[in-house]
């Protein structure tokens, strides 16, 4: 309501102004023309009250119910600087440059030039007058090349900060499934890209979009072997008119007057564009005076007489210096007042009012609102020849920033409900604690993940002991936000670091994550080994640590049920449960339960299923956690579909659709879809169950998850089965199998060999479906699955009867209808209805 009041205020001020404004236009330009014209004020009113009312009539981008406001294309630019000057003629060729519009490739600009020559700027300047012929989106990656090694960009770190900016924050695959990730979200769209320090085409291959309607912006200090470059532009130090031209810009902006004596002597002397700019800074800060001083030495200029930025860093008082010095031990793209305080061990004030100085000073750039950055060029200058990262003084600089980046990183896990605590100790440099809500809190993650991450891999450089404190604490936001095979690289660093120093808390927590990882991306057999090893040291640990034994406890269950382990996953659960009611725990005891529930449903026991999944739906609901809800709905809808209300199911499935489409979550919407479809396949409408299951399929592809593609594939291979494109099914079966098989996953590999098996009766390869289903039984019995077990006596009572053995086929039928009966399940009937003919 509010919306429709603001939009009909909205149209009656344009509508009102109108005329207002078309008269006043007319007065003004008939006094400045110095000639009044009736018919000229007129036709002014005139126009200006249409352009009011054509302006009423378009859709407020703010009207609420009138109608939805665009997205606004993802844009990661750094601001550029306000002033620019001396670089026109290359600005003109990178303007110029235009996408080829035709073939795989984008076009590629590469600027060339050593550090301090203004490569990124002249890129950036570039690309925000650039922004309108790309709306898809202006994203700007920084690879950091030159910098020490922990905080230098990999290539998968650039794929993955890609992946959040156009808004893909799906559960991250591997190498190859980010770059497919990438690839398909770019297509054929025209985004530009700006790829700041690149030293290698390895860096950047994988990056490059494969649309001829894209721009890339390439910085390095060299030529880079193995990307072709469209244009080229090679920059070094200014010519003294250029640099003159930087010097009079900035300074008539500043309302600054030097005397010509003085600029001439700068750019006899100083070119490069970072100096240029840093002198310009200086004189408008009144650091150098606006005239020559002339004595026996001849022209003098107090304060540049050693290298300007050299200069400028002697003249600060000791603790800015000390701060300017300490912030370059950070190895992030991002110095904030924590950081600074932590590293020169100064208070929180101290510290913000030292960085405010350092980059008033030109020291410092301002990296949007996220905190500081150095120039290459000013972070060497900051760390004398006599001051190395291996003295004592920066080792403590660098274990208080390790502390620090540990306690805000556990602060930000308990506002996004991270499923372990990390015992890490507090920080005096990281300020009180703020509540965050889990938006907030998931968007601090996302802005300073990067200097998070490159502390924690210097810790593993460094071989610190604690270094698991980093490593587990970002697994949780790395697995849902980031990629998989980093958080797996980083938490085994740290485990080897726990084992060597015999620290059993990081034993614990590593291999805790490593089990999480591994089961996420289908290692089962190692996902066990983990769990079941950080389950028994927790439980050594003592009572201190409930939760995080519960958390094992829980993904243990997990890890066993899709193994077909169906007892002890049964077992374990249950002890996670048991573990997070006695800490209080909803959440986890919600989780816990819907784990139990699936267990309990995949063998055979659907009114324990029920009864799990409606406790854990009553708590998720109530603490309004609607992904989790909308998980549960899909588990009861799956108990509706398998006791043959599939209209109760279709109805829940299309509610967790809507729930999970509401959050952007793409694994729950292709989940809910390949339900649909089978559901769909049962009712026997087979094209629109063809539909969902094929969406679901290439959605699960796209997002890496290679057990739900298994699922969605097999699925795929019944539908073509009951339409009799058995060739079609086959192949579907098949793969399903290959990929069970690869993953260990028994249940699924034992469900691909039974329909592989029905696919062999159809075709008339009765010995071969036999020898299927016989294999296909033995494990069934073997992991407690009646449900399979039921299944493979219908098929073989189905195959017998087709054989003329009736005897056999009421064997095995019997046996159907006693195992489907004791699971309230629909086939049933059918058996009954075979059971006849017999």
């Amino acid at each position: 309501m509010a919306g429709i009041l603001m939009h009909r205020r909205r149209e009656a001020l344009l509508l009102s102004s109108g005329p207002v404004l078309g008269a006043a236009v007319g007065a003004v330009t008939n006094l400045v023309t110095s000639e009044w014209s009736w018919w000229l004020f007129g036709a002014l009113v005139a126009l200006i009250s249409l352009a009011s009312v054509g302006a009423a009539l378009v859709p407020s981008s703010g009207g609420g119910a009138v109608g939805p406001s665009a997205q606004s294309p993802p844009c990661t630019l750094p601001p550029g600087a306000a002033v620019f000057a001396g670089r026109e003629r290359e600005l003109r060729r990178l303007l110029d440059a235009r996408p080829p519009g035709r073939g795989s490739r984008p076009r590629v600009c590469i600027i060339t030039g050593r550090s301090g020559s203004g490569k990124t700027e002249l890129a950036v300047q570039a690309a925000h007058l650039l922004a309108e012929r790309y709306p898809a989106g202006q994203l700007f990656v920084g690879y950091r090349s030159h910098a020490e090694s922990a905080g230098r960009l990999a290539p998968l770190d650039a794929l993955a900060a890609l992946l959040v900016a156009v808004g893909d924050v799906r559960a991250p695959a591997g190498p190859a499934g980010m770059t497919g990730q990438w690839q398909s979200a770019v297509g054929g769209k025209p985004f530009l890209l700006v790829l700041d320090d690149v030293d290698q085409a390895t860096q950047v291959l994988d990056v490059l979009p494969r649309s001829p309607h894209s721009l890339v912006l390439l910085t390095s200090r060299h030529m880079i072997p193995g990307i072709d470059a469209d244009v080229h532009i090679a920059l070094d130090a200014l010519t003294e008119e250029a640099a003159r031209s930087v010097l009079h810009t900035i300074l008539r902006r500043g309302s600054r007057t030097v005397d010509d004596t003085v600029i001439d002597a700068l750019v006899a002397t100083y070119r490069l564009p970072l100096t240029v700019r840093h002198l310009a800074d200086r004189i408008v800060a009144e650091q150098i005076p606006a005239s020559v001083q002339t004595g026996s030495g001849g022209c003098h200029l107090p304060g540049v007489g050693l290298e300007p930025m050299l200069a400028t860093i002697q003249d600060l008082e000791p603790s800015h210096r000390l701060a300017f010095r300490r912030a370059a031990l950070h190895p992030g793209p991002y110095v904030t007042a924590e950081i600074a305080s932590a590293l020169a061990s100064l208070s929180l004030g101290d510290a913000t009012r030292a960085l405010t100085v350092l980059h008033h000073r030109g020291l410092l750039m301002r990296s949007g609102r996220h905190g500081y950055g150095f120039h290459d060029v000013m972070r060497l200058l900051a760390q004398p020849e006599d001051t190395v990262h291996t003295d004592e003084a920066s080792a403590q600089a660098r274990r208080r920033l390790f502390e620090l980046m540990a306690c805000l990183l556990k602060r930000a896990n308990t506002f996004i409900s991270a499923p372990m605590v990390l015992p890490v100790p507090d920080s005096v440099h990281a300020g009180p604690l703020v509540p965050m809500t889990e938006q907030q809190a998931l968007e601090w993650l996302d802005h300073h993940f990067d200097d998070v991450r490159s502390v924690a891999r210097l810790a593993i450089e460094c071989s610190w002991p604690e270094s698991w404190w980093l490593t587990a604490g970002l697994a949780y936001f790395m697995r849902i936000r980031r990629n998989l095979v980093q958080a797996d690289e980083m938490n085994e660093a740290a485990l080897q670091i726990a084992l060597a120093s015999g620290d059993l808390a990081g034993q614990a927590h590593c291999r805790a994550q490593l089990g999480t990882l591994h089961r996420v991306s289908g290692r089962y057999s190692s996902a066990e080994e983990h769990s079941r090893t950080a389950m028994s040291i927790f439980a050594d640990l003592g009572s201190s640590v409930p939760h995080n034994q519960a958390y094992c406890a829980s993904e243990l269950g997990v890890i066993l049920y899709h193994l077909a382990k169906y007892a002890p996953a049964h077992e374990a659960t249950q002890q996670a449960i048991d573990l997070y009611r006695a800490t209080s725990d909803r959440r986890g005891e919600a989780n816990g339960l819907g784990v139990l529930g699936l267990i309990s449903r995949a063998a055979g026991d659907y009114r324990t299923a029920r009864t799990c999944f409606r406790q854990a739906y009553a708590i998720f609901a109530g603490m309004e956690n609607h992904r989790n809800r909308a998980w549960i709905l899909i588990e009861l809808g799956t108990i509706d579909r398998l006791t043959g209300d599939e209209h109760r199911a279709l109805a829940r499935f299309s509610e967790a659709l809507d729930i999970n489409s509401g959050a952007s979550d793409r694994n729950g919407c292709a989940w809910a879809r390949r339900e649909m479809g089978i559901v769909q396949r049962t009712l026997g409408q087979y094209a629109e169950a063809g539909s969902l299951l094929e969406a679901a399929w290439h959605e699960f592809e796209d997002l890496g998850s290679p057990r739900n593609v298994a699922d969605a594939r097999i699925e795929l291979g019944t539908l073509h089965r009951s339409m009799g494109q058995l060739t079609t099914a086959r192949s579907h079966a098949q793969a399903a199998q290959e990929m069970y098989a690869g993953m260990g996953n028994r249940r699924g590999e034992v469900w691909a060999e039974l329909e592989l098996g029905v696919l062999d009766a159809a075709e008339g390869r009765q010995t071969s479906a036999i020898s299927r289903f016989e294999r296909a039984r033995r494990i069934y019995e073997d992991i407690g699955d009646r449900s399979g077990a039921a299944r493979v006596q219908l098929e073989l009572g189905r195959l017998e009867l087709a054989r003329g053995s009736r005897a056999e086929a009421r064997h095995h039928l019997d046996t159907a209808l006693m195992l489907y009966t004791g699971l309230d399940a629909p086939q049933s009937a059918e058996v009954r209805e075979l059971l006849s003919r017999t």
